[in-house]
């Protein structure tokens, strides 16, 4: 089972719609999922988070860290207490660590997720993981999942637009319901994306290793998105990042976590080093490349931070993540006041919490 066909059996099993989000897990989840890996348990908080705490107001430990993400945070083929959000909690003293991954989102729905919620509870530091993928993700209006019978079907998901002078609208709130796919339609992205896509389920048909070798020797850039700084989806992203840590108050990072392809270097990661060193130089937010904790390994350990055919990360590079971010995470703890929720003025706090 690989991480394409799987995520619409997760969406049909375990996502309700959400009009700010699209969707979100459903709320009090508590199911093993199959899975190449053996299988993985799913719990879900009450607010529709694969998080074994509660968002509460007040913390209940003396820090409290946020941490942001798509299906690499959530921990798709681990189980809850295995992810890496678990190991920087274990890892960081008297701290608890609230994870509102969403699987399958984009940055743009992640930055949606943190201002609907930190404007009503106590935090310390925020962590932003930014699956490089997700720059293909900000641009969509919709993706393709199935529906409880196995039918295809569009999922409708908010989008921000940037204007030529750098400001963000948001687009396409409330969103609609999940709708029947048209047959008939391509898919977003138009003869390109499928003919990319063609080329890419033929090289997997041919095995995992015949896929690798491929990529090596074509030198596959599988986001060539991140080649230039005015390509409109890497503007669109750094525009969704600039609005999101200037809205900060406490200590942050934005911690870039890598596609395969370059933990395996298959592929070139210079271009989205470029991107993301030149975003840090124009905030006050430090980027943390988390590819340089992963490729320190021999090349036979590097294969084994996925799994055969899912690409998601294994405990295993669960384990490497979250020891990797408790040491950028443990000073910021220390670099500044924790946000009292408590202390904010009524403006800020009176911020309606979508859904609960």
């Amino acid at each position: 089972m690989n991480a394409r066909t799987e995520a619409p059996a997760l969406h049909r099993r375990l996502m309700q719609h959400d009009p700010l989000l699209g969707y979100r897990f459903a709320a009090g989840l508590k199911v093993r999922i199959p899975h190449e890996g053996g299988g993985y348990l799913v719990k879900s908080n009450r607010d529709g988070f694969r998080c074994d705490r509660e968002v509460t107001p007040r913390k209940n430990r003396r820090h409290r860290v946020l941490v942001f993400g798509d299906s690499y945070t959530a921990g798709d083929g681990v189980s809850n207490g295995k992810r890496y959000s678990d190991v920087l909690e274990q890892k960081l003293p008297d701290t608890e660590v609230l994870n509102f991954g969403l699987s399958g989102s984009g940055t743009d729905q992640q930055y949606l997720i943190y201002q609907q919620y930190a404007g009503q509870i106590d935090y310390d530091a925020v962590v932003i993981s930014v699956l490089v993928e997700n720059i293909q993700r900000n641009v969509l209006k919709d993706r393709g999942w199935e529906d409880r019978a196995g039918e295809a079907i569009r999922v409708p998901k908010p989008w921000f637009e940037l204007s030529a002078d750098d400001a963000l609208t948001l687009k396409g709130v409330p969103v609609p319901q999940p709708y029947k796919a048209d047959p008939g339609v391509a898919a977003h992205g138009g003869i390109k994306a499928l003919v990319r896509s063609s080329i890419h389920k033929m090289a997997g048909r041919l095995g995992p290793e015949c896929k690798d070798l491929c990529q090596k020797l074509t030198k596959f850039q599988p986001l060539p998105e991140y080649r230039s700084a005015d390509n409109p989806s890497w503007k669109l992203m750094q525009a969704i990042l600039r609005k999101w840590v200037s809205e900060l108050e406490v200590p942050a990072v934005i911690a870039v976590v890598p596609v395969y392809q370059y933990v395996e270097e298959t592929a070139s990661y210079k271009d989205v080093r470029r991107r993301f060193d030149e975003l840090a130089q124009s905030i006050d937010v430090p980027v943390y490349h988390l590819v340089d904790d992963l490729v320190r390994h021999p090349a036979e350990v590097r294969r084994l931070l996925r799994f055969e055919s899912d690409v998601h990360f294994t405990p295993f590079a669960h384990k490497l993540v979250g020891e990797a971010l408790a040491k950028v995470v443990a000073p910021l703890l220390d670099a500044g006041p924790s946000l009292d929720v408590n202390a904010m003025p009524p403006s800020a706090s009176a911020i309606a919490m979508h859904g609960r």
